[in-house]
């Protein structure tokens, strides 16, 4: 088995250029408005990250005027809402693929927005210059993501915020529903805690780290203000049984909303500050 101090970044380039997120649950071609309907829809999902706790998470109504960079953009999803709202928004991306999936995205929707192919180790922008700088599921997948929070930190005006999502070690998926896939999964059985973790992401993914609190603090300890709010727990991963599942979607409120989500979600997102006095 390969360490995950041994996967190189061109290695994670490569699988994310064949395998866009969510791409392999769509059957509409990659790009067509179709396609973006379809990944919106998955997304939106009361199970997964409804627009509105979306907003909550990213503040899209108050962006009019901001800056706004995302590393990682992905099909642009984020950058989208962000421009519908009036922010003027920047992607950058390790691959082509999301690149060109971004632009395809704002081109069909009749906005603008800029998209540079590049790793979020260089950045090619200037000191102080982002109002927001996001990154929604992307430095899990670093051996080593110090650089580019430091780049982060480089590019963001004083005063700035980030917003960052990060897989949680404490999270139900991780402690429970991972283990007993390798318990029970014919697919994921004598495989590795960190094999079937990488898998989440699809079989061949090199990489996906997770993180607690802690060592998110840690993380972006030049940063002030830290703040974390957990989501994502659906009742199917919760109750696991069907009968049980039914009952919880019939009886409960939306699981995106519920109480295990915000104790033991897999989405652990982070909201901090650039501190408006810099002191080395």
């Amino acid at each position: 088995m390969i360490s995950p101090d041994d996967v190189r970044i061109e290695t994670v380039r490569d699988f994310w250029q064949k395998n866009p997120v969510a791409a392999a649950d769509i059957a509409a071609e990659l790009g067509t408005a179709g396609y973006f309907e379809a990944f919106d829809a998955l997304r939106e999902h009361d199970d997964c990250e409804p627009y509105v706790l979306s907003d909550r998470i990213h503040g899209y109504s108050s962006a009019q005027g901001l800056k706004v960079l995302d590393i990682g953009c992905g099909n642009g999803y984020v950058l989208f809402q962000y421009a519908r709202n009036g922010a003027d928004v920047t992607g950058v991306d390790l691959t082509a693929t999301a690149i060109d999936l971004s632009r395809k995205r704002f081109a069909q929707g009749g906005l603008t927005g800029s998209f540079v192919e590049i790793d979020g180790e260089h950045l090619p922008f200037p000191d102080d210059h982002f109002d927001i700088v996001c990154s929604m599921g992307v430095l899990h997948h670093v051996v080593n993501p110090q650089p580019m929070v430091d780049e982060i930190y480089r590019v963001l005006k004083p005063g700035g915020r980030i917003i960052v999502m990060l897989y949680h070690r404490y999270s139900w998926k991780n402690i429970v529903l991972l283990r007993l896939r390798r318990l029970f999964d014919p697919k994921f059985r004598g495989k590795s805690h960190q094999q079937v973790l990488n898998m989440n992401d699809g079989d061949e993914c090199p990489l996906a780290l997770v993180y607690s609190r802690r060592e998110a603090a840690q993380l972006f300890h030049r940063f002030v203000g830290i703040e974390f709010m957990l989501t994502f727990l659906s009742w199917k991963q919760l109750f696991m049984l069907p009968p049980l599942v039914r009952l919880a979607q019939r009886y409960l409120p939306p699981s995106s909303h519920s109480l295990p989500a915000r104790w033991m979600g897999w989405n652990l997102n982070i909201h901090a500050i650039k501190p408006a006095s810099q002191k080395a």
